[in-house]
Order: C-alpha cells, then sequence, then structure tokens
C-alpha cells in the first residue's frame, strides 16, 4: 500500500463518540483554567470566549454546541479544567473543547466511508467520512468548513 493512501489522525471525544482530524490540522492539545479563557461579547453561543496561546489570541471553540451535541452535555461551569485542541486551519488558530484525546492512529483510506447520503442532514457538512475500524466508528470532521467561522467585526 503506497503511503497516499494512508491518513493521520487525532481521535478524540465529544460525548460519547469519536472524532477525528487530519494530523496536520493539529498544533497541540493543552489543559486550560476556565479563568484563561476571556468570553466575548455578542459572540455565537458556541464561542467560549479567547485566550492567548503562545502570544497568539486564539478563539475558543465549544464543539459540542457548535455541532449541536448534547448527550449527557456537561455544562462547561462544572469543569475546572478545559481540554483544548490547537487547531491551525487556512493560516488561523482555534481552540476546541473536547473530552479527551484518545491516539494518534494512521488509517487507509478506504476505511472511510463518504457521507455524501448523510451530507444532507444538519451536521454532514462538517464530516468527510466515518471511519470504521472493529467495533469502532470514527466521525472524520471536515474542520475547515466546520470552523468558518464569523468572530463579529471589522478587523
Amino acid at each position: 500500500m503506497s503511503n497516499d493512501e494512508l491518513l493521520k489522525i487525532v481521535v478524540f471525544k465529544l460525548g460519547e463518540n469519536e472524532y477525528g482530524l487530519k494530523v496536520d490540522e493539529v498544533r497541540e492539545v493543552l489543559k486550560l483554567k476556565k479563568g484563561d479563557i476571556t468570553p466575548l461579547p455578542n459572540a455565537p453561543s458556541y464561542i467560549v470566549g479567547v485566550t492567548n496561546i503562545r502570544g497568539e489570541i486564539t478563539p475558543i471553540i465549544d464543539l459540542k454546541g457548535k455541532l449541536g451535541i448534547y448527550d449527557n452535555y456537561e455544562s462547561l461551569d462544572d469543569k475546572e479544567e478545559l481540554l483544548v485542541m490547537v487547531i491551525e486551519v487556512n493560516n488561523q488558530t482555534f481552540g476546541i473543547l473536547v473530552d479527551g484525546v484518545n491516539d494518534v492512529m494512521q488509517i487507509s483510506k478506504d476505511t472511510i466511508t463518504p457521507v455524501s447520503s448523510i451530507k444532507k442532514s444538519t451536521a454532514g457538512e462538517y464530516i468527510d467520512g466515518i471511519i470504521k475500524l472493529d467495533k469502532r466508528l470514527i466521525i472524520l470532521l471536515n474542520i475547515s468548513s466546520l470552523l468558518d467561522i464569523d468572530l463579529g467585526g471589522d478587523y
């Protein structure tokens, strides 16, 4: 199998489910205290606020809120520490809140089922495919369409 048929992904948890992002989109994973995040007035509800990561003002996105995942939704207010995956897409940096980072894995592209039929559903536009591994289903997110976010304000 040639290398271009392999995809390296970071697998993370949101609620009960596993999601994947391409490794080259993920810069780092870090823990933030809630006090490190400054809320933005008038921002969409899934934008928790901004924080300073290595000198860069970085918006922090509540991915569960953005994707509408509310199964046993633990309020952010209940958490002292937030696990943040720092993503870089189109030269923009975002932090996304995750419940856990499971592993980094190399998968063959033929384990990815495209979601053309699912695309018509609401979150479908944010999904590149579903990865089936043994008993696991990992939803591969299209992070650039997901994070095409207007933070308000004209810069």
